[in-house]
């Protein structure tokens, strides 16, 4: 161990200090030497991390920087922590005082004009768990960081200085990780617990449940009824996803008392040992609705309401595990299952079993042909199209361009704006106020109008939808998806009692809940019909030219006051609306406002039909710049729960000419959802939409989506925090593919930080560690978008080591992609030894995601341990998207690697030269990246896809 000293008082000394360097200022005070200096710790102050189950050295590393224009001293560093925790013993708090080191955490952000010294200090504590024959518990160990300009002057503190909290180890012991323990829930008296086989098997799971049933009147509506469940013990912190009003989650955040405001849904609770406990309220099984809140002195409550009018208990799952996305994904799969038993379920899939056999009816992946022949001849979706050209395409929506006063010279004047910068989108959403309406736009209130007709209103549309939509066509024959809005009750004020359709379905007023933001009561179509309107509007749809619907305000399912409205409406209208759009739309749907629990169980936690989109969280509010940094910070914790959902996360539009334009276009291209603009005719920021976008080889603007959804990294990060939000994303088949990790400033100031390799998704080091040094023989690479700076070959390592951190300064407002690229090594000859990575699309955000699959291929191979042998070397790639593909080449600046003695070839055919390049820029010293102008190539020697939506890539080297 490091030595250990006591602190001396944290105050600075008020005397003036002459400097010993003439050519700087000629006094300076050490206290605002102190307060002026930056500071980047790992592990962290202010958030807590989890330490797995070791025994050997635990570092801390500081990088600390100083503006050069006051002097250069010695400084000095220590972490101040509890001494006792770490130990298990009453002991009072140490410092461990940390060296300066020479090697540093890779630098990710250009600083070559930095103006300030930079100090890398590092330090390891023993493991306290040092006796092999001993059990230990769990332990929670906070800290903070000590330092000052010299030994001669006092220390200052982080917290004093920068106001930045103490930091947290909650140390996992090192025991059988099959070993979880008791009941991780002390229930309260009236609860029955049992334990469940879990399908994720390093979890165990529990289902509680109440000794006696919910409630319920015996005459009049069903209400939420509330019963104490108990609580999590030793909580360290938590986190909960909660509902803020009806259509909506978020989450929330806390340390060792749960206090809830809202309704949650979802609870993870991190224990003080680093037990994750996750519980979650059962929804859409037997007509109740069931969620959580709290009492003041932290206790879980559940509520419930019983719709059924049968006996039915209050509900809950519990699992434990020493991995959040493990008990979390134990959980979800047995709501899944639950769901799967329903009555409603088995007569969904009946429903869906009795359309027509030629339309596809389960979850298929996105370039599975997807096509219903039954439709008529003079439809245009009738030939063949890629569930590709509806994920994967740009999209644009005319709700904050256009706004609401909508009408076909508008919506053609915004698609000719995007049309003349070159910015070629290939999906158009109409959003509000297309349809036909009573009241008057601008006079009467959204929640007083009510849908008349399905054909669009002759004011803005006055020749109808379909010429409209043949318009469009006409002019941007790149579009291929056209999509409209509507309500899923027809719109916000529900069915007007005087139009088309209330004169053609059979109608009931319902009564939605006093206070509600819809009023108290509408007209609505009977469920008994419902079917029947659906079927006849998207048919309608269909054959006006529109490939896909927008719908929203799925939250009026849940407003509906009467317990008799709610039985018969909520499972109809969303069986309704689902065969309608698999019947005659192909599945091309967004789920608008429906995060509400009968909705997201009942509807998407089943894989019975193909993913659709489901809005993940609230709006995109370009006018409010305090919205920004939380839009991106909740949909990265609300897509914890949605990631086990059969749809792709829509994180809503943005518009590209923004303050945080590319803060929002980072976070969506890391999503793994579609990527929508909404840019006022005019205003775009083309450079951004091209890092977000390519060109297939079809000529069609893609984005490159992952291939899984986007999630946070840091499950426990409060947002008051104001730190850096991380959101991770893995693309490509595991152990070959792709990880990215999204970094954002959402706190008011310029932020230092450090993160090790192992945050990246797919860069585990205890799974691929092949001894027992905790060091991963496998090495990845890490390339920064913002600055494209590549690092040296990096092996995870558990417990983390210095050489194995990344850091990074962000402005206000700053963000950056970094992708982790996994490294092959091969020997060429007897003395020639080469790294290789394939980075993707240079110059995109998550450029690697073109590559669908590649291969390495040696002549005269031979396989060791570490490396493959062999004279030749080809690397073949699939790819999906043209543009500059990059390699990455640990020996590009040697004399034996030239680009002559290189061979590019595309579907077999050598490419010009002039398109290869070898590249030194922003990589280590020695190394090279190999860039490709693929499109220019594929321009230059005219050639064609095929019938294919991707091409191979063949590079051989000497």
């Amino acid at each position: 161990m490091s030595s250990v000293t006591h602190a001396p008082s944290p105050f600075p000394p008020s005397s003036v200090t002459p400097l010993k360097k003439p050519t700087q200022v000629k006094f300076f005070r050490p206290g605002q030497m102190a307060l002026f200096a930056k500071l980047a710790v790992y592990p962290p102050l202010s958030q807590v991390t989890v330490v797995s189950p070791t025994r050997g050295k635990f570092n801390f590393t500081v990088i600390l920087e100083s503006s050069k224009s006051l002097p250069e001293r010695p400084w000095e560093v220590s972490i101040w922590y509890d001494y006792g925790s770490y130990t298990g013993t009453k002991s009072p708090w140490q410092a461990l005082d940390l060296k300066p080191v020479d090697h540093t955490p890779a630098v990710l952000h250009d600083d070559t004009e930095s103006s300030n010294y930079r100090y890398t200090f590092s330090g390891d504590l023993d493991s306290p768990y040092t006796s092999p024959d001993r059990t230990y518990k769990g332990r929670r160990v906070p800290f903070t960081v000590r330092y000052r300009i010299d030994a001669d002057t006092e220390w200052s503190w982080a917290y004093h200085n920068f106001g930045t909290r103490d930091g947290e180890l909650v140390l996992q012991p090192p025991i059988d990780p099959n070993f979880l323990g008791a009941y991780p829930v002390e229930i309260s008296e009236g609860w029955t617990i049992r334990k469940t086989p879990s399908e994720a098997p390093a979890a165990r799971l529990y289902t509680i449940e109440s000794a006696h049933p919910i409630p319920t009147p015996k005459e009049g509506n069903a209400k939420l009824e509330s019963l104490v469940l108990g609580r999590v013990t030793q909580v360290c912190r938590w986190f909960a996803l909660v509902r803020i009003w009806e259509p909506w989650w978020a989450p929330r955040h806390g340390e060792t008392q749960l206090r809830l405001s809202e309704p949650a849904i979802l609870l993870s609770f991190l224990r003080s040992d680093g037990l994750h406990v996750v519980l979650l309220a059962i929804n859409g099984v037997d007509e109740s609705l069931t969620q959580f809140k709290s009492t003041d002195n932290g206790e879980i409550v559940v509520e419930a309401r019983n719709d059924s009018g049968k006996d039915r208990k209050f509900k809950v799952m519990a699992a434990s595990a020493w991995k959040f996305e493990v008990a979390n994904a134990a959980v979800m799969y047995e709501a899944r299952k639950l769901v799967r038993q329903t009555t409603a379920y088995n007569q969904l899939v009946e429903q869906l079993e009795q359309l027509p056999k030629d339309i596809r009816a389960e979850s298929v992946d996105s370039d599975t042909v997807l096509v219903n022949y039954s439709k008529a001849t003079d439809d245009p979706t009738f030939t063949p199209q890629w569930l590709e050209s509806w994920y994967d395409s740009l999209g644009y929506c005319t709700w904050n361009s256009l706004g609401q006063d909508l009408n076909t010279e508008k919506i053609m004047a915004g698609l000719d704006s995007l049309a003349k910068n070159k910015i070629h989108i290939s999906t158009l959403v109409i959003d509000d106020n297309w349809q036909s309406l009573s009241g008057k736009q601008g006079e009467t209130s959204q929640i007083e109008r009510g849908w008349t007709a399905f054909e669009a209103n002759p004011i803005g549309f006055p020749d109808g939808l379909k010429a409209a939509v043949s318009k469009i066509r006409e002019t941007h024959p790149a579009i291929r998806d056209i999509a409209v809005w509507h309500a899923l009750n027809g719109y916000w004020g529900g069915i007007s009692p005087d139009g088309e359709i209330a004169k053609n379905y059979k109608t009931v007023e319902v009564n939605y809940h006093e206070g509600s933001n819809l009023g108290n009561r509408k007209l609505a179509v009977h469920p008994d019909d419902i079917h029947r309107l659906y079927d006849d509007f998207y048919r309608f749809l269909s054959n006006a030219g529109v490939t896909g619907v927008k719908t929203d305000v799925q939250f009026s399912l849940d407003l509906l006051a009467d317990t008799k409205d709610r039985n018969s409406f909520t499972n109809t209208y969303q069986s309704a609306w689902t065969q309608a759009h698999l019947r005659h739309l192909s599945g091309r749907a967004i789920s608008c406002m429906s995060m509400v629990p009968q909705i997201l169980y009942h509807s998407f936690l089943p894989t019975t039909t193909p993913r659709i989109m489901l809005r993940n969280s609230d709006d995109f509010f370009p006018d409010v710049p305090t919205s920004h940094a939380w839009h991106v910070f909740a949909n990265g914790h609300n897509a914890l729960f949605t990631q086990h959902l059969n749809i792709l996360p829509d994180w809503d539009m943005f518009q590209s000419d923004h303050p945080y334009s590319g803060f929002h276009a980072a976070a969506r291209c890391l999503s793994g959802g579609p990527i929508y603009i909404t840019d006022t005719p005019g205003k775009h920021d083309v450079n951004l939409i091209n890092q977000m976008t390519a060109i297939n080889p079809r000529g069609q603007t893609v984005i490159l989506r992952p291939s899984t959804v986007g999630k946070t990294m840091g499950v426990y990060d409060k947002y008051d925090e104001r730190g850096i939000f991380k959101l991770g994303v893995y693309d490509g088949k595991t152990d070959v593919g792709t990880g990215f990790l999204g970094v954002f400033n959402i706190a008011e100031s310029e932020i230092s930080f450090i993160l090790p390799i192992t945050k990246f998704p797919g860069v585990n080091a205890p799974e691929s560690t092949a001894d027992d040094s905790g060091v991963s023989r496998k090495k990845w690479i890490v390339r920064s978008h913002m600055s494209q700076r590549i690092t040296s070959p990096i092996h995870p390592s558990d417990p983390i080591r210095p050489d194995s951190l990344l850091q990074c300064t962000l402005p206000i407002r700053g963000y950056d992609v970094w992708t982790a690229l996994p490294v092959h090594t091969f020997h060429l000859s007897s003395s020639s030894t080469v790294d290789v990575a394939l980075l993707g699309l240079l110059g995109k955000f998550t450029g690697a995601c073109a590559i669908i699959e590649s291969s390495f291929n040696l002549a005269e191979s031979e396989t060791d341990i570490d490396a493959q042998s062999g004279s030749r070397l080809k690397i073949h790639v699939q790819l999906k998207a043209l543009g500059v593909f990059g390699i990455w080449l640990s020996d590009a600046e040697s004399s034996s690697r030239k680009v002559d003695d290189m061979m590019v070839m595309i579907l077999g055919k050598p490419v010009p030269p002039h398109v290869v390049k070898l590249s030194s820029s922003n990589v280590p010293r020695g190394s090279g990246v190999l860039e490709i102008d693929v499109e220019a190539a594929w321009n230059e020697m005219d050639l064609e896809p095929g019938w294919s939506n991707e091409f191979g890539i063949d590079v051989y080297l000497k």
